[in-house]
Parts: C-alpha cells; structure tokens; sequence
C-alpha cells in the first residue's frame, strides 16, 4: 500500500510532450513577429501608394510609442494582469490587425490619399500594442517553464524575420520594377 502511494505522488521521471510544446513555442514565437515584419518587407508597395508621406520611417515612428506606453502601463499594473488572458489578448489583436490591413486595402481598392495612410498608421499603433501584450506576457510564461521552450520561442521570433527576408527576395525578384504589378501581381 505504501508502494502505490509513493509511485503517485513522486514527479514523473520522463516528461511527455515535451517536443511537441517546443514546436507550440516556436510557431508562437513566430506568429508574434511574422505580422509585423510582414509590414515592413511591403515598403515599395507604400511608397508607391504614399510617395510624400515617407511610409517606412513614419510607420516604425508610429509603432514604438504604441509598444513602449502599453509595456509601460503592463509593468506598471504587472500584478493585475492576468498573463494568460495578456498574450491572448495580444494574439487575437495582431490576427485582428493583419486581417484589418488586408480590408482597408482591399476596401480602397489599393489607392493612396491621406485617409488610407492614417488608417494604416492606426493599425500599426494596433500591432506596437499587441507587441507590447505578447512579448513580455510569453516571456514571463516561459521562465516558469523548461528553458527550452523559451529558446523556441525566441527562435520563432528570429525565424519571422527570415521567413519575410524571404519572401521579399522572392517578390522582388518576381516583380523587379513593375509598379504597377506590386497590387495586381503582373
């Protein structure tokens, strides 16, 4: 009787799953970047919808005071928040935001003006915010957990990055200097 308490109280010698919450983090990882990177690798596009507004410089302008205060106010009030609900809140906010930027330029029909610019800057204030919401709430998370799942994480981060250098060697190489093509894909 002593033998089958002992054997269900002691801490399991394998650990199950771990691989599997090693490839979780990095897709994590890798979603939280990918956006916005995204955002970034389409400059010709933007500069060739909004050629007086100097669209790479004012978007990176726009998006770290966003970051910054929410990471302020999160750090402030660290023991309310609830870290679960926080990195959700902050995926659904970059699934929202990516969604959001394919509207409004499928709703203006990819057209420049004043408008779609303060448009496309809101939503750039809406990733620095889901920014702020994920990276320190995955974080903090993962320095509970196994330091593997962490270096995933980070990774995931790393490989958003790679993943969008990527793609715009790709698209580049496919449009080269057609700015007509950069909407319509010709």
């Amino acid at each position: 009787m002593t033998n089958a308490t002992a054997s269900r109280s002691s801490s399991p010698t394998r650990l199950e799953g771990k691989f599997m919450g090693i490839f979780v983090c990095w897709i994590l990882g890798l979603g939280s970047l990918v956006s916005w990177n995204s955002l970034l690798s389409i400059g010709d596009y933007y500069y060739a919808l909004f050629p007086d507004y100097h669209p790479s410089r004012v978007l990176t302008l726009v998006y770290q005071p966003f970051a910054l205060g929410t990471m302020a106010i999160l750090a402030y009030n660290e023991a309310k928040v609830d870290t679960r609900k926080r990195n959700l809140a902050g995926y659904i906010l970059f699934t929202l935001s990516t969604v959001a930027l394919i509207v409004l330029d499928l709703a203006t029909s990819g057209t420049g003006g004043i408008g779609n610019y303060i448009g496309i800057c809101f939503i750039v204030g809406c990733f620095g915010v889901a920014d702020a919401h994920v990276q320190g709430g995955m974080v903090g998370d993962l320095a509970f957990m196994c330091p593997e799942f962490m270096q995933s994480f980070f990774g995931g981060l790393a490989a958003s990055g790679a993943l969008t250098s990527g793609l715009r060697l790709i698209t580049k190489a496919a449009f080269e200097n057609s700015n007509n093509g950069f909407r319509k894909g010709v």
